[in-house]
């Protein structure tokens, strides 16, 4: 498979198709600038003459140069034809998207494979499968990590590309996350995702309100993409490093429906990232036109709308690569679990320019509706249906033609599995803020199974902040990290004891020091027995009022009392 570069192009034009070229990488010029360093190259494939579908870019580090663009140009108006490999040059790359390595691979021999990676100077193939000094000496240069590694999309390509090579596991591995605490410490926080048995794929952040839960994940949000205060430049300033490791996560999906949350709402031009697709925010709050924030709690039926859409038209645009996962199919499976329904549909505006989906479309009490149909991106354009739906009110779940009933925490909890599924891909980190705020106990497990549903096969993990025991209960301790205020300040500490399947009353009291705090039936009792009443005495008055746990409570205050 070749390697070619076209020179002169204007810095956004897509990289041409090669005449009489089948199987072919066509690069060029780009003038992206990652603090001083511009490294990017834009990128199509093509196989048999036909250009793949994938949005991605190649980060290429030439020895000794700070501008890849105007140097190939250079060479190119010296005489070189642009082939790769580059003439007397040593240099190294990173694809922007892990996808670009699971293309490749569908569709080369690991022979083919090893010789284009070798010829496009991968860096992670280079370095940890050929083991080649000059190229490992070249990513431990600054411009590597602050240009090449700037994105998650490139990050993620370095650590895990190779692997798919090799047939390793690339999924989301350990990571310690160093917190800088909001009182001006360094907390260590393990997060724990790999095990061979124990279900590792959720960690819980778990403590009293007020503590720093959400604090901790706004702040692993900024330092992950590398945004605000964890823009390299401000890391460098300070001599701080957030992670022993960056984590070789794909994407990160933030789910937030506090009011009070600060999270930031989606990368913009100013945090100075390429890949503006490595970070979606679910919740209700939006950027106004006049720039200020808002809250709109119809967002999330908004955002379900479009997840859904996306979804299809995504699984459309892939059918053909042997390593996509159908988001649409995965989404009706998981939530037919929680809410029983026969279809989704989303609400028309107008029909009249959908004349060719007849058959798709339903009146139900005076209204029309939309089936929706992994076979409608053959019918129609995804902005027409855009354009004659009805977005804002969200999907609609259909039982026997007839619309499901359903709570407006069913609702929410239906929209977020559907935003999570619509966004995720392979390796994703799914962050979700205080999902309790929405869910009776009940559902609170039952989106834990759901959540579990959708992280398997994408192979992706979750991290929750919460106040709930149940969902603890469901988590092994070594994925249990408790914040709490000790003699000594803030810490976040695991649990001294075993969680998964262990008892509720145990957690409760070790996390919020339940046995330290006055309950109000305690003090109702005390006042009761004031003035030498008998325990047996109050257990009479009380009748069928009472149970054996109060009757215990009440002989044990009954001693305290009367000192026997």
């Amino acid at each position: 498979m070749k390697i070619i570069y076209t020179p002169n192009l204007p810095w956004g034009a897509e990289p041409p198709a090669i005449s009489g070229e089948k199987d072919y990488l066509s690069l060029s010029g780009n003038n992206w600038d990652d603090f001083g360093y511009r490294t990017t190259l834009n990128a199509r494939i093509f196989f048999d003459g036909e250009a793949i579908d994938l949005d991605f870019s190649i980060k290429m580090l030439i020895d000794d140069v700070e501008y890849t663009r105007e140097h190939l140009n250079n060479l190119c108006k010296e005489g070189w034809n642009g082939r790769f490999p580059i003439p007397d040059q040593k240099y190294v790359s990173v694809p922007t998207d892990i996808d670009f390595y699971k293309t490749i691979h569908s569709r080369l021999s690991s022979e083919e494979m090893s010789k284009f990676l070798a010829l496009l100077g991968d860096a992670g193939y280079l370095v940890e499968v050929k083991k080649d000094k000059s190229s490992t000496r070249l990513t431990q240069l600054d411009i590597f990590n602050t240009s090449l590694l700037r994105g998650s999309g490139s990050n993620k390509c370095f650590q895990d590309g190779w692997r798919i090579l090799e047939h390793q596991d690339s999924s989301i591995r350990d990571f310690k996350f160093r917190l800088n605490t909001q009182s001006g410490g360094v907390c260590d926080i393990p997060f724990s995702f790999e095990s061979d048995l124990l279900p590792y794929d959720i960690n819980v952040l778990i403590g009293p309100n007020g503590i720093g839960k959400s604090y901790c994940l706004r702040s692993l949000v900024e330092y992950w993409l590398q945004i605000d205060k964890g823009a390299p430049d401000q890391l460098s300033e300070l001599g701080y490093d957030p992670f022993d490791h960056r984590p070789n996560i794909s994407r990160l999906i933030l789910v937030s429906y506090s009011p009070f949350e600060e999270f930031s709402l989606g990368l913009k031009k100013k945090d100075k990232v390429l890949d503006t697709s490595a970070y979606r925010y679910f919740g209700f709050r939006k950027k106004l036109k006049n720039g200020r924030i808002g809250i709109s709690r119809g967002l999330p039926k908004l955002n379900a709308s479009e997840s859904l859409l996306d979804a299809i038209y995504e699984d459309h645009k892939y059918q053909e690569e042997s390593w996509w996962i159908n988001k649409f199919d995965t989404c009706l499976k998981v939530l037919k679990k929680a809410v029983g329904f026969d279809e989704i549909y989303l609400k028309l505006d107008s029909n009249q320019n959908l004349s060719a989906l007849k058959k798709y479309i339903k009146d139900i009490k005076g209204s029309s509706y939309l089936i929706l149909d992994s076979s409608l991106p053959a019918i129609v354009f995804k902005q027409e249906l855009i354009d004659c739906c009805d977005m804002q009110s969200g999907a609609y779940f259909i039982k026997n033609k007839k619309l499901c009933d359903l709570s407006s925490g069913q609702l929410l909890f239906s929209y977020i599995v559907i935003n999570v599924i619509g966004s995720i891909r392979e390796n994703s980190l799914v962050v979700i803020d205080e999902p309790e705020l929405f869910l009776h106990p009940t559902l609170e497990i039952e989106f834990l199974s759901l959540l579990k549903s959708v992280l398997k096969p994408f192979k992706s993990k979750a991290i929750l902040a919460t106040h709930s025991l149940s969902v603890v209960r469901e988590v092994p301790s070594n994925c249990v990290h408790i914040f709490r205020e000790g003699k000594d300040g803030f810490d976040v500490i695991p649990p001294p004891f075993e969680t998964f399947g262990g008892s509720v009353q145990r957690i409760s009291a070790y996390v919020f020091g339940d046995r330290s705090v006055s309950k109000p039936f305690d003090e109702w009792l005390e006042k009761q027995m004031a003035g030498g009443k008998q325990a047996d005495t109050l257990i009479d008055q009380l009748g069928e009022e009472i149970n054996e746990e109060l009757m215990m409570r009440i002989h044990r205050i009954s001693r305290r009392l009367n000192g026997s």
